[in-house]
């Protein structure tokens, strides 16, 4: 088949325009997700508390704070044992405190995902919204969370062994900050 000159040179053009414009879109990320060069944080806490009903009960210790997230300056400090870098989506930290009768101190952990869906244990990043709203499953439920909300579930009983008895309190916390600056992520470590 003859083509004229013309119609080729014309469809080549079309060509390289669509291929520019495309490429051009590849770093944009669909609306709801973090823009490129931001992350969204995910914070998980869960903090037990006990009183002593009778006994002598030696509380645990633990003293490990790996990670501390400034929703005003925007910045987060801590271990940080994944890549910062442009396909970062989430950051989720996880942490345990122990105090009262329970015990005292805190642990914790960062980590990073990179697509969606996220899972971490018993607990699953699902998506966004175009909104922002993050979607995730947590122990069988699904929670919805706008940037700046937190879900809570409390629980409480007794706990006895043969030492001692201790009233117990678990406050189980997913707070979902928002979006914020991958340059304000700041690696430190334990010294």
């Amino acid at each position: 088949m003859n083509v004229p000159r013309g119609t080729a040179a014309c469809g080549a053009v079309i060509v390289l325009l669509l291929l520019v414009v495309s490429a051009g879109c590849t770093g944009q990320r669909p609306e709801g997700l973090p823009s490129s060069g931001q992350y969204a944080f995910l914070d998980h806490q869960i903090i037990y508390a006990g009183t002593l009903v009778n006994g002598t009960c030696p509380a645990p210790a633990i003293n490990v704070s790996p990670y501390i997230f400034d929703a005003d300056s925007k910045t987060l400090a801590g271990i940080v044992p994944f890549e910062v870098n442009e396909s970062l989506l989430l950051v989720y930290g996880e942490s345990t405190t122990l105090s009262g009768a329970y015990g005292r101190g805190g642990y914790g952990e960062l980590s990073g995902a990179y697509a969606l869906p996220y899972t971490n244990g018993n607990l699953t990043v699902d998506g966004f919204t175009k909104d922002g709203t993050m979607y995730l499953s947590y122990n069988n439920r699904t929670i919805a969370l706008a940037p700046g909300m937190q879900w809570m579930d409390v629980s409480s009983g007794m706990e006895t062994t043969r030492a001692c008895t201790v009233n117990r309190t678990v406050a189980d916390i997913i707070t979902y900050y928002g979006n914020y600056p991958q340059s304000g992520i700041a690696r430190t470590r334990l010294v």
